[in-house]
Protein backbone atom coordinates (compact mmCIF):
# COMPACT_ATOMS: atom_id res chain seq x y z
CA UNK A 1 0.00 0.00 0.00
CA UNK A 2 1.27 3.26 -0.87
CA UNK A 3 2.21 5.46 2.12
CA UNK A 4 1.87 9.28 2.78
CA UNK A 5 5.69 10.05 1.80
CA UNK A 6 5.64 7.90 -1.77
CA UNK A 7 2.47 9.68 -2.49
CA UNK A 8 3.62 13.35 -1.45
CA UNK A 9 6.98 12.29 -3.81
CA UNK A 10 4.87 10.98 -6.79
CA UNK A 11 2.76 14.31 -6.67
CA UNK A 12 5.36 16.38 -6.63
CA UNK A 13 7.09 14.45 -9.73
CA UNK A 14 4.22 14.90 -11.60
CA UNK A 15 3.99 18.54 -10.86
CA UNK A 16 7.62 19.18 -12.17
CA UNK A 17 6.91 17.08 -14.93
CA UNK A 18 3.96 19.20 -15.47
CA UNK A 19 6.03 22.23 -15.39
CA UNK A 20 8.62 20.45 -17.99
CA UNK A 21 6.04 20.33 -20.25
CA UNK A 22 4.43 23.59 -19.90
CA UNK A 23 8.08 25.28 -20.03
CA UNK A 24 9.03 23.24 -23.07
CA UNK A 25 5.98 24.09 -25.50
CA UNK A 26 6.63 27.09 -25.97
CA UNK A 27 10.29 26.66 -27.72
CA UNK A 28 8.48 24.28 -30.38
CA UNK A 29 6.57 25.57 -33.19
CA UNK A 30 2.70 25.50 -33.44
CA UNK A 31 1.47 22.15 -34.41
CA UNK A 32 4.20 20.87 -33.65
CA UNK A 33 3.23 17.04 -33.04
CA UNK A 34 6.09 16.64 -30.15
CA UNK A 35 3.89 19.04 -27.97
CA UNK A 36 0.90 17.06 -28.50
CA UNK A 37 2.94 14.15 -27.60
CA UNK A 38 4.16 15.09 -24.25
CA UNK A 39 1.38 17.02 -22.99
CA UNK A 40 -0.72 13.38 -23.58
CA UNK A 41 2.13 11.64 -21.57
CA UNK A 42 1.80 14.09 -19.35
CA UNK A 43 -1.95 13.63 -19.25
CA UNK A 44 -1.69 9.76 -18.61
CA UNK A 45 0.50 9.69 -16.47
CA UNK A 46 -1.27 12.53 -14.00
CA UNK A 47 -4.51 10.20 -14.38
CA UNK A 48 -2.36 7.45 -13.23
CA UNK A 49 -1.13 8.91 -10.37
CA UNK A 50 -4.70 9.78 -9.08
CA UNK A 51 -6.02 6.75 -10.31
CA UNK A 52 -3.23 4.90 -7.73
CA UNK A 53 -3.95 7.69 -5.04
CA UNK A 54 -7.67 7.32 -5.13
CA UNK A 55 -7.08 3.27 -4.88
CA UNK A 56 -4.82 3.72 -2.28
CA UNK A 57 -7.10 5.80 -0.29
CA UNK A 58 -10.21 3.41 -0.95
CA UNK A 59 -8.35 0.47 0.35
CA UNK A 60 -7.29 2.17 3.67
CA UNK A 61 -10.57 3.42 4.06
CA UNK A 62 -11.58 -0.63 3.27
CA UNK A 63 -9.06 -1.65 5.78
CA UNK A 64 -10.33 0.49 8.72
CA UNK A 65 -13.76 -0.03 7.61
CA UNK A 66 -12.78 -3.50 8.52
CA UNK A 67 -11.17 -3.27 11.98
CA UNK A 68 -13.92 -1.18 13.38
CA UNK A 69 -16.79 -3.85 12.24
CA UNK A 70 -14.54 -6.69 13.31
CA UNK A 71 -13.11 -6.25 16.74
CA UNK A 72 -11.79 -9.16 18.28
CA UNK A 73 -11.45 -11.24 15.20
CA UNK A 74 -8.19 -11.85 14.40
CA UNK A 75 -7.37 -12.36 10.66
CA UNK A 76 -4.93 -14.93 9.09
CA UNK A 77 -4.76 -14.27 5.02
CA UNK A 78 -4.33 -17.90 3.72
CA UNK A 79 -5.77 -21.00 4.16
CA UNK A 80 -5.04 -23.10 7.22
CA UNK A 81 -3.22 -26.14 8.11
CA UNK A 82 -5.46 -29.09 7.76
CA UNK A 83 -4.77 -31.95 10.20
CA UNK A 84 -6.41 -35.26 8.22
CA UNK A 85 -7.68 -37.53 11.22
CA UNK A 86 -7.28 -41.43 10.55
CA UNK A 87 -11.29 -41.76 11.26
CA UNK A 88 -14.35 -39.72 10.58
CA UNK A 89 -17.47 -39.44 12.98
CA UNK A 90 -19.32 -36.89 14.18
CA UNK A 91 -18.09 -33.38 15.42
CA UNK A 92 -18.76 -33.57 18.95
CA UNK A 93 -16.26 -35.98 20.61
CA UNK A 94 -13.57 -34.65 18.47
CA UNK A 95 -13.42 -31.24 19.93
CA UNK A 96 -11.50 -32.30 23.34
CA UNK A 97 -9.77 -34.61 20.84
CA UNK A 98 -8.45 -31.86 18.80
CA UNK A 99 -7.68 -29.45 21.59
CA UNK A 100 -5.10 -32.01 22.72
CA UNK A 101 -3.03 -31.51 19.58
CA UNK A 102 -3.86 -27.55 19.13
CA UNK A 103 -6.23 -27.91 16.63
CA UNK A 104 -9.86 -27.55 16.04
CA UNK A 105 -12.60 -29.85 14.31
CA UNK A 106 -13.54 -28.22 10.75
CA UNK A 107 -17.52 -28.59 9.99
CA UNK A 108 -18.54 -27.93 6.54
CA UNK A 109 -21.73 -27.40 7.14
CA UNK A 110 -22.10 -23.61 6.72
CA UNK A 111 -22.85 -21.20 8.54
CA UNK A 112 -25.47 -19.82 6.70
CA UNK A 113 -27.04 -23.05 5.74
CA UNK A 114 -28.40 -26.42 7.77
CA UNK A 115 -31.56 -25.74 8.76
CA UNK A 116 -32.96 -28.48 11.19
CA UNK A 117 -29.49 -29.72 11.25
CA UNK A 118 -27.46 -29.93 14.55
CA UNK A 119 -23.87 -28.53 14.04
CA UNK A 120 -22.10 -31.16 16.79
CA UNK A 121 -23.66 -34.41 14.98
CA UNK A 122 -22.37 -33.44 11.60
CA UNK A 123 -19.52 -35.68 10.43
CA UNK A 124 -16.08 -34.08 10.55
CA UNK A 125 -12.84 -35.61 8.08
CA UNK A 126 -10.63 -32.62 9.03
CA UNK A 127 -9.12 -30.50 11.35
CA UNK A 128 -7.61 -27.20 11.41
CA UNK A 129 -4.26 -26.85 13.26
CA UNK A 130 -4.46 -23.74 15.62
CA UNK A 131 -1.94 -20.46 15.71
CA UNK A 132 0.56 -21.69 17.98
CA UNK A 133 0.13 -18.17 20.34
CA UNK A 134 -3.76 -18.93 20.57
CA UNK A 135 -4.69 -19.21 23.68
CA UNK A 136 -5.66 -23.53 24.03
CA UNK A 137 -9.95 -24.12 24.19
CA UNK A 138 -12.49 -25.85 22.91
CA UNK A 139 -12.84 -23.95 19.05
CA UNK A 140 -14.86 -25.18 16.06
CA UNK A 141 -13.79 -24.10 12.83
CA UNK A 142 -16.82 -23.37 9.95
CA UNK A 143 -16.84 -22.13 6.71
CA UNK A 144 -18.69 -19.28 5.58
CA UNK A 145 -21.78 -19.64 2.93
CA UNK A 146 -22.96 -15.88 1.07
CA UNK A 147 -22.21 -12.10 1.11
CA UNK A 148 -23.63 -11.01 4.11
CA UNK A 149 -20.81 -10.23 5.94
CA UNK A 150 -18.56 -8.29 3.18
CA UNK A 151 -16.19 -6.76 3.71
CA UNK A 152 -14.83 -8.74 6.48
CA UNK A 153 -16.19 -12.51 5.62
CA UNK A 154 -16.09 -13.59 2.30
CA UNK A 155 -17.78 -16.43 1.18
CA UNK A 156 -15.19 -20.07 1.27
CA UNK A 157 -13.31 -18.33 4.18
CA UNK A 158 -13.03 -20.20 7.65
CA UNK A 159 -13.96 -19.21 10.79
CA UNK A 160 -13.05 -19.81 14.32
CA UNK A 161 -15.81 -19.87 17.10
CA UNK A 162 -14.87 -19.84 20.61
CA UNK A 163 -16.99 -22.13 22.35
CA UNK A 164 -16.57 -20.85 25.59
CA UNK A 165 -15.75 -17.13 24.58
CA UNK A 166 -18.18 -14.96 25.75
CA UNK A 167 -20.17 -12.85 23.22
CA UNK A 168 -20.38 -9.09 23.81
CA UNK A 169 -22.37 -6.87 21.79
CA UNK A 170 -20.52 -5.83 18.91
CA UNK A 171 -18.73 -9.00 18.41
CA UNK A 172 -18.94 -11.03 15.46
CA UNK A 173 -20.79 -14.64 16.18
CA UNK A 174 -21.84 -17.65 14.95
CA UNK A 175 -25.82 -18.07 15.90
CA UNK A 176 -28.53 -20.60 15.14
CA UNK A 177 -31.79 -19.17 13.51
CA UNK A 178 -34.53 -21.58 12.94
CA UNK A 179 -35.47 -21.04 9.98
CA UNK A 180 -31.85 -20.01 8.09
CA UNK A 181 -29.46 -22.16 9.95
CA UNK A 182 -26.45 -21.63 11.37
CA UNK A 183 -25.49 -17.40 10.32
CA UNK A 184 -22.70 -15.72 11.14
CA UNK A 185 -23.35 -12.06 11.88
CA UNK A 186 -22.41 -9.03 14.54
CA UNK A 187 -24.24 -8.75 17.55
CA UNK A 188 -26.25 -5.35 17.93
CA UNK A 189 -28.11 -5.80 21.19
CA UNK A 190 -28.49 -8.84 23.53
CA UNK A 191 -31.13 -8.49 25.99
CA UNK A 192 -32.55 -11.04 28.45
CA UNK A 193 -35.60 -12.10 25.65
CA UNK A 194 -34.18 -10.46 22.91
CA UNK A 195 -30.97 -10.88 20.47
CA UNK A 196 -30.51 -8.54 17.38
CA UNK A 197 -28.21 -9.33 14.69
CA UNK A 198 -27.09 -6.91 12.00
CA UNK A 199 -25.09 -7.80 8.68
CA UNK A 200 -22.18 -6.08 7.75
CA UNK A 201 -23.43 -5.78 4.02
CA UNK A 202 -26.42 -3.73 4.23
CA UNK A 203 -28.35 -5.42 1.63
CA UNK A 204 -29.16 -7.68 4.46
CA UNK A 205 -31.93 -6.59 7.11
CA UNK A 206 -31.35 -6.96 10.78
CA UNK A 207 -32.48 -10.25 12.70
CA UNK A 208 -34.15 -10.54 15.62
CA UNK A 209 -33.72 -13.95 17.99
CA UNK A 210 -35.19 -15.07 21.33
CA UNK A 211 -32.79 -15.51 23.82
CA UNK A 212 -32.10 -18.42 25.41
CA UNK A 213 -29.57 -21.42 25.75
CA UNK A 214 -28.35 -22.80 21.91
CA UNK A 215 -29.14 -19.66 20.12
CA UNK A 216 -25.69 -18.29 20.51
CA UNK A 217 -23.12 -20.99 19.59
CA UNK A 218 -19.72 -18.11 20.42
CA UNK A 219 -17.80 -15.26 19.10
CA UNK A 220 -15.86 -15.74 16.28
CA UNK A 221 -12.06 -15.13 17.36
CA UNK A 222 -10.06 -15.49 13.76
CA UNK A 223 -10.90 -15.95 10.23
CA UNK A 224 -9.06 -17.64 7.55
CA UNK A 225 -8.97 -16.91 3.91
CA UNK A 226 -10.77 -19.24 2.14
CA UNK A 227 -8.50 -18.59 -1.21
CA UNK A 228 -5.19 -19.35 -0.01
CA UNK A 229 -3.26 -22.73 0.05
CA UNK A 230 -3.62 -25.59 2.41
CA UNK A 231 -1.20 -27.61 3.75
CA UNK A 232 -2.29 -30.77 4.85
CA UNK A 233 -0.71 -33.23 6.99
CA UNK A 234 -1.61 -36.28 9.20
CA UNK A 235 -2.87 -35.72 12.92
CA UNK A 236 -1.71 -37.78 15.74
CA UNK A 237 -4.98 -38.98 17.30
CA UNK A 238 -4.65 -38.87 21.16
Amino acid sequence: MTDHNDEWERDAAVWLTGRRVESASPSLPPGDPRAARARARFDAWRAAAEWEGAAARFAERVRRQVAAEGPGVRRVDRGPDLVRIGLPGPLAPMIAAARQVHAAPLAELGVAAGTGRELFDEPCELWVALPADLVPGRYVALRVVGDSMVPLLHSGDLVLVDLDGTVHPGAVAVARHPEHGYVVKRVERRGERALSLVSLNRVYAPLELPSGAGTLLGPVVLRWCGHGPAKPRLATRP
